[in-house]
């Protein structure tokens, strides 16, 4: 059993503990009577004249009562537990309640155990009920039908819903309980008679190593007189909420795994409220409920591109619930340098990438949309010039177009704009730790710019050649860091990667404008290697992360 060290400040705060009981004994009068605990009290100083009867686990309590003298054994959830026995008097026993690291088993995962705190010394025993709470509770999500009435079912799903002495509804607004503090929830409150834990997982995090469980009731509803409110969960340990309504709440889109697909790309959208959802619509293509796939969470929504909208059409993607609609921007033309379906030049150097359409090619099902470009190399080595992709806006000298200041805030970071594109990668050699192949970027402003190491970046580090960016990237990484093999998805390089715009502000790279810009296979080393990319679709993106 672990022991803990009790200073001389705790000593002085047992004595401020004792005083504060209002017992004041003469010497004849401590004996060996009954022993009784009356009360715990903190062994904090500011709280020691509150008592209590639950803590939490590892809680520094002082027991108090009458002829506490001479014990032998402290229990605490019939488990024994260490006191230290020279801070023993007749009317206190300090004690440190385990934490579960230390073994200590809580009532709420064992009910053969007795919430109580038992003394046993040389003369009786004494016992007092007190309750050793669980974590904070929380409520992560609720599931179940709508319109919602009495007597329908909600699967309510959380962590640590243990302990429970009531669950209710009250008319109280999730924002009013958001935005104030509270003691009691109060508002008008309807009891749910009948719930049930039906999940009941306790166990370590393997990321925060505490403990928590894993937790899902089901709770049948009662008749609810009011539209609006939150459902709540109270615990031993404390209340928690989460808000609710008899008609569905209008959906939350939060992000969108690409804002630009190709036809046969799935697409993820995430957000809340996804219930019931009858369709997904952009530029006058609609993907019926049948068609989507809704996480079980219903915080996301999967469905696969069917073709790619009208250019001019509305740049939305709209979700439709019974709880109302929810729009993103969606396949914005306005974001393109170049779909390479004739809206921009190729600079035709050599080697140059394939620009094929879908019937061009049979293997794989690359299911591109119009024009894309195909970058293969059966086995690249030791080159300093490869394959690339290598377009202008026009012999002219113009600048492509960059989405305006109301898509991308002219003061957004370049660390959250991005240089974006969809990509396909036909297992190539790439981040498999051996091939030393890696892509070049080049942004450049006009055709006059000589500045080309800071308009360069380099995903790979070399000694000798040093990119401008401190923490290379995967090759053809997505947001994450990921870089899938086999799939479409969205590739992306942050414009802050460009020595030139690092710190700097879309409204820099607005000023410079880009008149040319260059993906290029690069593989400096000696290990060989198979390149098999396909691109599209490139673009400028704000994504605030």
């Amino acid at each position: 059993m672990k022991k803990y060290h009790i200073s001389r400040l705790l000593f002085m705060v047992l004595l401020a503990v004792v005083t504060l009981s209002v017992i004041s004994c003469k010497d004849d009068e401590v004996g060996m009577g009954t022993p009784q605990i009356t009360a715990v009290r903190s062994c904090d100083p500011a709280k020691a004249d509150s008592t209590f009867t639950k803590a939490g686990p590892g809680s520094l309590i002082a027991v108090i009562g009458n002829n506490l003298s001479d014990v032998q054994k402290a229990f605490i959830n019939d488990q024994q537990v260490y006191f230290n026995p020279t801070m023993n008097t007749d009317h206190s026993v300090i004690i440190q309640i385990p934490s579960e690291d230390d073994g200590l088993i809580l009532t709420a995962f064992d009910s053969s155990l007795k919430d109580e705190i038992r003394l046993e010394t040389s003369h009786g025993t004494a016992v007092y009920a007190f309750k050793i709470t669980a974590p904070w509770p929380s409520i992560q999500r609720i599931q179940g039908t709508y319109p919602r009435k009495g007597g329908d079912i909600l699967n309510v799903y959380g962590l640590n819903l243990v302990d429970i002495e009531r669950v209710y509804i009250s008319d109280v607004s999730a924002e009013l309980l958001d935005s104030t503090e509270w003691e009691t929830i109060g508002g008008n409150q309807i009891d749910v008679q009948n719930y049930e834990a039906v999940v009941t997982d306790h166990h370590r995090n393997a990321k925060t190593n505490a403990f928590e469980t894993t937790s899902q009731l089901k709770v049948t509803l009662p008749d609810v007189s009011f539209g609006k409110g939150v459902l709540v969960v109270q615990c031993a340990t404390g209340s928690t909420y989460i808000p609710f309504s008899v008609l569905p709440g209008v959906p939350v889109l939060v992000g969108i795994n690409t804002d630009f697909p190709v036809p046969g790309e799935l697409v993820t959208i995430t957000g809340r409220e996804f219930i019931q959802v009858e369709s997904v619509s952009f530029g006058g293509i609609v993907v019926p409920a049948s068609q989507l796939t809704v996480s079980e969470e219903e915080d996301q929504i999967s469905f696969v591109m069917p073709k790619a909208p009208e250019k001019g059409s509305e740049p939305m993607l709209t979700v439709t619930t019974p709880g109302g609609s929810a729009s993103l921007r969606f396949c914005d033309y306005s974001t393109l340098l170049t779909n390479f379906d004739g809206d921009a030049i190729d600079n035709g150097w050599s080697p140059n990438c394939d620009y094929v359409e879908l019937e061009d090619e049979d293997e794989p099902p690359y299911s591109a949309d119009g024009i894309y470009a195909h970058m293969f190399v059966g086995a690249e080595g030791q080159q300093w010039w490869g394959k690339m992709i290598y377009f202008r806006k026009d012999w002219d000298g113009n600048k492509f177009s960059l989405p305006s200041f109301d898509i991308i805030p002219a003061d957004a970071s370049t660390d959250d704009v991005y240089l974006a594109m969809e990509v396909f990668n036909n297992n190539s050699d790439y981040n498999n730790g051996v091939f030393t192949g890696y892509l070049r970027y080049f942004l450049q402003a006009d055709s006059e710019d000589a500045a080309e190491n800071e308009n360069q970046y380099d995903n790979f580090e070399w000694v000798d050649y040093p990119n401008t960016f401190t923490n290379p990237m995967k090759v053809l990484a997505d947001i994450d860091n990921n870089a899938p093999v086999g799939k479409w998805y969205r590739h992306v390089l942050p414009i802050s990667a460009f020595g030139k715009y690092k710190g700097k502000t879309y409204q820099d790279l607005v000023a410079d404008g880009i008149n040319q810009f260059r993906i290029q296979s690069i593989n400096q080393g000696t290990a060989r290697g198979r390149i098999d990319v396909c691109f599209d679709n490139v673009r400028i993106i704000y994504v605030k992360k």
